[in-house]
């Protein structure tokens, strides 16, 4: 698998670029109409497996959020600065309070969002135990202030020669809060993340699974659940392989999935195609609506929906059913759980949301242990940006995570939801599960291939 990421990041050179730092400095544009939602009835169960989201402050309003369908949410965000101290942390004292009170009658845990693509900055904190110590401190300070759970550590462009002290940061947050999740790329370039390390000591390692197309490549498929011709070997499939194959344990897996897409313009409507440009990011909303219009056309190979707005235009995206695909995809293959870029992309739709109520509830017995996370009473452990079609979005990171509960947690009162079943207390969560996780880790990559096959003749036309 080394071997084959070397060849192909050498002959398909491409800067490293972050989906969520793309999207901070260039926001997609978000329909002129929003959808307005119905009250949700008050017997939604909650999921079995993790559903994660992360709430970008230029994406709607939090209220605007489903929040009885998620388990977790990441406010975006605050940025790491080379004393370890963070720039827009008044986004957060603003946002913060609202998210937790609102995320508390539905037991969804918030997380604060740690952002860093700077190099530079990474370089001048991580190796430093002064300046990573401020770091902590003034996260943790920043989380307990508002009663979150927790803080989604999203570092993009890691080198390789910080893969100890990236692991660090998150064992000394995960002392300190309830919480810690990890935005890791699908396509980790340069080896900067220990995912065996990682799944020890974050409570959820959320895979960017996106971005395999980027923006200055040409078009094609952001988030293919399987590779192949006429497409790289490249895929959600390939890098959960990869990550198991590397350490990671299953059941800390959150796999990523966009809630938004992109318009290239290229010489003509040919697919595989070539751009004569870099493409802009389109929300879901954007890309159903480009595909109403014009035609909704489908790649069996990646289960991904594409549209030709004009003979030198294609807009490839996700849709309801795509995600639902790649949801029960994930489901089946034992994971912890499925999150999302970004909340509010997806146009506020109670039809999208009740489709994950759907595959994330009412699972048979057996597949109910890969919901795992940060219990009551004792807090969880502590847990990007993906790669992609000429190594262009991988190697970086994104996401977040929430919580509520002891050590910084917010109780979630009389008649919200009991979500006991589904997070675990710190300590459990490898030891003595050491062997059974990797029999299980295993398994999933024998049941990959089968799966995919089976999930595409379940794909709506």
């Amino acid at each position: 698998m080394w071997l084959a990421a070397l060849f192909w990041s050498s002959a398909h050179a491409a800067p490293i670029a972050s989906v969520h730092a793309d999207h901070l400095a260039h926001p997609p544009p978000l329909p002129a109409a929003r959808m307005a939602r119905p009250s949700p009835p008050d017997d939604i169960a909650p999921p079995e497996r993790i559903v994660f989201g992360y709430y970008a402050t230029w994406a709607g309003e939090l209220v605007d959020v489903d929040w009885a369908r998620l388990s977790h949410l990441a406010v975006f965000n605050v940025d790491m600065n080379a004393d370890g101290t963070v720039s827009g942390m008044s986004t957060w004292d603003a946002l913060g309070p609202e998210a937790v009170a609102l995320a508390a009658p539905h037991g969804v845990r918030v997380q604060l969002t740690l952002t860093c693509f700077d190099e530079d900055v990474m370089n001048a904190v991580l190796p430093d135990a002064g300046r990573r110590g401020v770091l902590v401190d003034t996260l943790v300070s920043a989380v307990n202030r508002v009663g979150a759970a927790g803080v989604s550590v999203d570092c993009e462009g890691v080198p390789g020669t910080l893969r100890d002290e990236l692991t660090t940061l998150v064992m000394e947050l995960q002392a300190e809060v309830d919480e810690v999740s990890i935005a890791t790329p699908a396509i980790d370039w340069t080896d900067a993340f220990d995912k065996a390390a990682l799944s020890m000591h974050a409570d959820q390692i959320f895979i960017m699974g996106y971005g395999y197309h980027w923006a200055g490549g040409d078009p094609g498929p952001v988030a293919p659940l399987e590779g192949g011709a006429p497409w790289s070997v490249w895929s959600l499939s390939d890098t959960v392989a990869t990550y198991v194959a590397e350490g990671a344990d299953p059941e800390r897996i959150v796999l990523g999935l966009p809630l938004y897409g992109r318009t290239w313009p290229t010489t003509d409507n040919r697919v595989p195609g070539t751009a004569t440009a870099s493409g802009t990011p389109v929300t879901m909303v954007e890309g159903i609506a480009l595909a109403s219009t014009h035609g909704r056309e489908y790649d069996d190979q990646t289960e991904t929906p594409y549209t030709f707005s004009s003979s030198t235009s294609q807009t490839w995206y996700d849709d309801h059913d795509s995600v639902q695909v790649k949801v029960h995809w994930a489901i089946e293959a034992g994971l912890g759980g499925i999150g999302f870029w970004a909340l509010n992309y997806e146009g506020n739709d109670p039809a999208f949301w009740s489709m994950i109520t759907e595959e994330t509830t009412g699972l048979e017995p057996g597949d109910t242990g890969g919901a795992t996370g940060s219990g009551s009473g004792e807090g969880g452990d502590s847990g990007g940006d993906s790669g992609g079609d000429s190594g262009g979005e991988s190697g970086g990171g994104s996401e977040a995570d929430v919580g509520a509960g002891s050590g910084g947690g917010t109780d979630t009162g009389a008649g919200s939801r009991d979500t006991s079943a589904v997070w675990e207390p710190k300590g459990t969560r490898w030891g003595g599960q050491s062997a059974s996780c990797a029999a299980t880790g295993w398994g999933v990559l024998l049941l990959l291939g089968p799966l995919c096959g089976w999930y595409r003749s379940r794909r709506k036309d």
